[in-house]
């Protein structure tokens, strides 16, 4: 992730959803499954790296929507080099969407097991604090 500290947030995302998309079909995964690993990607995503940008009016599946579609269509999307193409994600896009419209239930129920673990293993890390000597 080194390499891609040089991109804004949002343009990271983009990037590193469409490798994972990329691996996907070089496995040759059907579209239903790249789908919901796709939304899983974007949930621990979002949790690690953009869960100060949770809109408290918004459900948490709704969250990934938001932060997937303002990506999208921010301006910083025309500033990725054209060496990175973005074709699977965009591609991709309208079914990750569809599959949190249609599948209200499951992908809440996932978004807040993954919410709750993410929690539980951040707030059982032990704070390591640092003594200085003088």
């Amino acid at each position: 992730m080194n390499k891609l500290n040089r991109y804004l947030p949002d343009q990271r995302f983009l990037i590193l959803l469409n490798r994972f998309i990329l691996r996907y079909d070089e496995s040759n995964c059907n579209k239903q499954k790249i789908v919901k690993d796709a939304y899983l990607f974007c949930v621990g995503y979002f949790l690690k790296y953009q869960s100060d940008y949770e809109n408290p009016h918004l459900q948490g599946a709704t969250n990934i929507i938001a932060v997937l579609s303002s990506a999208i269509l921010s301006p910083n999307f025309y500033t990725i080099p054209n060496t990175i193409s973005l074709e699977r994600v965009l591609y991709f896009y309208k079914f990750i969407v569809e599959y949190i419209i249609w599948n209200e239930y499951e992908v809440e129920k996932t978004f807040n097991s993954q919410k709750q673990s993410f929690e539980h293993v951040h707030s059982a890390k032990p704070k390591v604090e640092v003594r200085r000597r003088v």
